[in-house]
């Protein structure tokens, strides 16, 4: 969990900068882990470690860090980067329409194993893993996921409020009698401003079905139901869904279980295509057809 706050790109500072062999045992990992955190972090590198410990994956774009700093922060094993190439992940953007005003800035970026020992040592939970081994496509769903998150946050942000952000291992419900995850939603947005407080899960659909749509629905009213959630998130008021789909029929399928009914869980919708032209104030009530503006509803 972390707190969103706008801010431009880093200005390279020059000076201090890690220095790493080339080994990585475990034993070596934890001893660089000490080794930085007893010498101290730059707020930059901070930032970049947090932000990925809940995003998971992040694009050079939205990590707003200079291509230079990046490089070293992989050399020193605080980072990975994931190795598509540039036309491939050049392709990705452009078919989403994902922004970008050099080619560097598409290149992905998640937590190396020095990265990961240090915010595991920061954090009660896990970092999200494995992306190493996924196909580019399963990645690019969680780059898409992130800028949606980063594009409300940002929203919020310019409207004075304060957000933090629940990735998926921070904001999972679990039944601990049953021994059973409830519920695990792509993300948590916390909004906070004066004494009000909304929060908000996000969900992204890549899929051209609505199935899926459906089981969330389900799935989102089982958890409400158990009621864990007033204690693991700390909060009397449950969040809004907010559903971000590229495919319209998604949508129909939210409606479909949703229309003329009084849901217990509030969700709302909005097309990919739309969340990308920060289009971002006003979201579909599946459930009556009308329109919520997120920070004044």
């Amino acid at each position: 969990m972390i707190e969103l706050t706008l801010s431009p790109p880093t200005k390279h500072l020059p000076g201090r900068r890690p220095s790493f062999s080339e080994e990585t045992s475990a034993h070596h990992i934890k001893q660089e882990a000490t080794r930085l955190l007893t010498k101290g972090l730059s707020p930059q590198m901070w930032k970049v470690l947090d932000w990925l410990s809940v995003a998971g994956v992040l694009s050079a774009g939205q990590l707003k860090v200079f291509p230079r700093t990046l490089q070293r922060y992989v050399k020193a094993r605080l980072l990975d980067r994931l190795p598509f190439s540039t036309s491939e992940l050049l392709d990705e953007f452009d078919q989403y329409q994902l922004p970008y005003t050099e080619k560097t800035e598409t290149q992905l970026y998640v937590l190396g194993p020095v990265g990961l020992e240090i915010v595991s040592r920061r954090h009660p939970y896990p970092p999200l893993t494995g992306y190493l081994s996924y196909p580019l496509a399963r990645v690019m769903h969680d780059v898409i996921l992130n800028e949606i998150v980063i594009r409300i946050a940002n929203f919020a942000n310019e409207a004075g409020w304060r957000v933090t952000w629940m990735g998926t291992s921070s904001a999972m419900l679990f039944d601990a009698e049953k021994n059973r995850q409830l519920l695990e939603p792509d993300a948590m947005l916390i909004f906070q401003k004066d004494n009000q407080e909304r929060r908000f899960c996000i969900e992204y659909h890549n899929e051209d079905k609505q199935t899926r749509a459906e089981k969330k629905v389900h799935k989102y009213h089982a958890a409400y139901e158990a009621g864990t959630w007033r204690q693991q998130w700390e909060t009397e008021t449950f969040p809004t869904v907010l559903a971000v789909f590229e495919k319209n029929i998604v949508g129909l399928g939210y409606q479909t279980v949703l229309k003329g009914r009084k849901p217990t869980v509030n969700f709302c919708g909005k097309l990919l295509a739309s969340v990308l032209q920060d289009h971002l104030a006003e979201w579909a009530v599946f459930s009556t057809g009308e329109r919520m503006e997120i920070l004044h509803g």
